[in-house]
């Protein structure tokens, strides 16, 4: 999937004013109207339009944007302006951002191996071979489909090998040390999955250390993302998604109940710390944002103290429905980057705002309002509770949808500035705050 761009020349970028701010260079750089021309004279093709597939700004540390142009995938990082060389290769282009072809990516040194079934084919038939004979592989040669790519983070692929049946899910992390902890941990808790009645985790194959790449074998199953989406628009959608959730809740509770497999922490107090750090370099880009971020910052703090006490244990820390795959009665839980040793209240928090962000997705940040989500968030609730037979707080997962809000909030404005979508995140944690009272 490389492609090849031209040598780096420095005249493709007109400077302009060296006092630009940064947010508006990278407002620019969003707009895939004028960035198509540009991509067009620096890497060649026909084509003068692209699309922006991902982005993230923190302001004074990074503000990078993905790129797909005429089916391939270029990394955008936008240079400090005193700073528009050629010392790292590649070309730069007005507004002043550095092109890099996937499958170059300076945080992910392995992904040219990774995505290359040459290369990868002979390694990771080796790999398994030590833990899953199979004699089908012994050719090594393989396919790959990128899932996929987060650049600086993490790139999954779907592989196979010619003349087997079998199909596995590689990913490859920009730490290894992130691999070597998923790789570790996973495992223990696909082995406690077995005993339960709903939940079920991918089986972990292969570790390839010195390239951050951990294997699972694929699985079946559908995305309980389109159960939801499905709720909003199919006949019977409602019915046949409520019957999804009430899966979704078990599973949690079933997560909930398993022995920790990590001894990592994660206190939501250290993330109110850095909710503030953020708002500040929100303000400076946009000072209304910023401060309605920073307030919301200040009021979870002042709701936490009158909480009952967090009921403590694994954590799946980013469980949210494009977490889950259904398959019959089971529901497979995807990713464990995150797991930890937190209030568990966070998880069923995450996942209730990814609901109310859905909503809004759906009117464009105007309103939460969905009966439909609403009724579904219920049922996730509900079912949760009762697999959980325990007092948990109803109060304290209100207050975690907040965090989760305020979450959600900085990575919409980190994608896109000036959506509309992290003011009304806002606006939906400063409700979930106002009905604390109602729940205690």
């Amino acid at each position: 999937m490389s492609i090849g761009i031209r040598p780096p020349v420095r005249a493709a970028y007109v400077a302009g004013s060296p006092t630009r701010p940064e947010e508006d260079r990278f407002a620019e750089a969003l707009r895939a109207r004028d960035m198509g021309p540009r991509l067009a004279d620096a890497v060649g093709g026909s084509t003068r339009t692209c699309h922006v597939l991902d982005a993230k700004y923190e302001p004074g540390v990074r503000a990078v944007v993905l790129y797909e142009y005429a089916g391939r995938l270029l990394r955008g990082d936008l240079q400090p302006m005193p700073d528009l060389g050629d010392r790292e290769g590649g070309v730069v282009v007005a507004p002043g951002v550095r092109i890099a072809a996937f499958p170059h990516d300076p945080d992910l040194p392995s992904l040219p191996l990774v995505v290359d079934p040459a290369r990868l084919g002979p390694v990771l038939a080796d790999a398994l071979s030590r833990t899953t004979p199979d004699t089908s592989r012994r050719g090594a040669r393989c396919r790959t489909t990128l899932l996929r790519y987060r650049p600086g983070k993490r790139a999954t692929l779907r592989v196979t090998f010619v003349g087997s049946t079998d199909a596995y899910v590689a990913k490859a992390y920009h730490d290894p040390r992130k691999a070597l902890s998923v790789a570790d941990e996973a495992p223990a808790l696909a082995g406690h999955a077995e005993g339960c009645g709903t939940l079920r985790i991918p089986a972990t194959v292969a570790h390839l250390r010195e390239h951050g790449l951990v294997v699972q074998r694929a699985v079946q199953g559908v995305p309980l993302e389109a159960f939801v989406g499905r709720s909003l628009s199919a006949p019977g959608g409602v019915r046949i998604a409520t019957d999804a959730m009430s899966r979704a809740g078990r599973a949690l509770a079933e997560l909930h109940a398993m022995p920790p497999a990590t001894p990592r922490r994660r206190p939501v107090d250290d993330e109110l710390a850095r909710f503030g750090a953020r708002a500040a370099g929100v303000a400076g880009a946009d000072p209304r944002l910023g401060e309605a971020l920073a307030r919301l910052a200040d009021r979870l703090r002042d709701a936490q103290t009158p909480l009952p006490d967090a009921v403590a244990g694994t954590v799946h820390g980013d469980f949210k429905p494009s977490q889950l795959l259904l398959d019959g009665r089971h529901a497979v839980l995807l990713d464990l980057d995150h797991l930890a040793v937190s209030d568990q209240a966070g998880d069923v928090g995450t996942f209730l705002a990814s609901l109310r962000q859905l909503a809004l997705r759906t009117t464009r940040g105007r309103s939460a309002r969905s009966g439909t989500l609403s009724a579904l968030a219920t049922c996730f609730l509900r079912c949760y509770l009762e697999a959980r037979g325990d007092a948990t707080s109803l109060p304290r997962i209100r207050w975690q949808e907040a965090v989760a809000l305020e979450r959600k909030a900085l990575r919409a404005w980190a994608r896109a500035p000036g959506s509309p979508m992290a003011d009304g995140l806002v606006r939906e944690a400063n409700t979930c705050l106002d009905r604390l009272t109602e729940t205690r």
